[in-house]
C-alpha cells in the first residue's frame, strides 16, 4: 500500500500555544509521531510515510518551541504538550498509539489510556536527571502497552532500557538490535524493526481503534477522509 500525501494540521492547547504539523490520512489507527527535544519533523525521514503505507492514520507534530509551532523551547513543557496533542487527536480519530524517541519518550512512561494513548512505541528512551534515579528499581508509569527499540551496541540506552524494563506497568516488550544508532534512525536503517513496529501496533492498538469506531461511527473518519481529498488537486 502507498503512503498518502501529507497535508498540513494544527493543535490548539489549552494555554494557547499552537503546535504544527503534517498528517498522512488512512483509514486504519491513529499514530502520534513526537519528535526529540532539539528535533524537528525531518528527523522522521521516510519512516512515518513508512508507516502509513502499512494502513495507520500517521501524524507528526512538533514540540513547542519546535519547527513552526509556537513558544518557545520548555523540556518542562513536554507533558504538556503530549497530553494536549493527544486530547485532541483522540477526540477526532479514537485512542492513539504514542510514537516516540529519546529523552521526549520517558514522558511516555507517565501516558496510558485515561490520555488516550494505550499502546506505545518508545525508541531508544535516554536516561536523564531527577525522577529517572529510581528507575532501576521498583514499578514506575501507568500502565500501557509498549514496546521499546534499542541498539544493543548503545551501551548508555541499552542500560537504561535494561533497568525500567522491568519495573514498567502493563504489558513491555522489549526489542535490541546490534546497532550504535538511537532515534528514528535506529529504525529506518532496520526495516525489521519497522515490521515490529506495525505488527505491535496492529495486534494491540487495533482493538481499541474498532471498539472506537463501534461506539462513534465511522462517519467523522469519512468526512475527514474527503476533507484530505478534496485538498488533493491531484484527485
Amino acid at each position: 500500500m502507498a503512503s498518502s500525501k501529507p497535508f498540513p494540521v494544527e493543535v490548539a492547547l489549552a494555554d494557547g500555544t499552537v503546535l504544527r504539523g503534517l498528517e498522512h490520512p488512512a483509514d486504519g489507527p491513529p499514530l502520534l509521531f513526537v519528535h526529540d527535544l532539539g528535533d524537528d519533523l525531518d528527523a522522521w525521514g521516510s519512516l512515518a510515510a513508512t508507516v502509513n503505507g502499512s494502513g495507520f492514520r500517521v501524524i507528526r507534530l512538533e514540540l513547542r518551541g519546535h519547527g513552526l509551532s509556537d513558544g518557545d523551547a520548555d523540556p518542562s513543557a513536554t507533558m504538556d504538550d503530549l497530553t494536549g496533542a493527544l486530547a485532541e487527536v483522540t477526540g477526532a480519530f479514537g485512542p492513539v498509539g504514542l510514537v516516540t524517541y529519546g529523552a521526549a519518550a520517558r514522558t511516555a512512561f507517565d501516558l496510558g489510556t485515561d490520555q488516550g494513548a494505550p499502546v506505545h512505541a518508545l525508541i531508544g528512551p535516554m536516561p536523564g536527571s531527577g525522577d529517572d534515579a529510581d528507575a532501576s528499581g521498583g514499578t514506575r508509569g501507568v500502565p500501557a502497552m509498549r514496546v521499546l527499540f534499542t541498539g544493543s551496541h548503545d551501551e548508555t540506552t541499552h542500560d537504561y532500557v535494561r533497568a525500567v524494563h522491568s519495573g514498567l506497568r502493563g504489558q513491555n516488550m522489549w526489542i535490541s538490535t546490534g546497532t550504535v544508532l538511537r532515534g528514528p534512525a535506529l529504525l529506518r536503517e532496520h526495516p525489521h524493526l519497522i515490521e515490529q513496529l506495525v505488527m505491535y501496533m496492529r495486534r494491540h492498538l487495533t482493538a481499541h481503534h474498532l471498539a472506537w469506531i463501534a461506539e462513534h461511527g465511522s462517519g467523522r473518519q469519512d468526512s475527514d477522509q474527503q476533507d484530505s481529498d478534496q485538498q488533493d488537486p491531484d484527485t
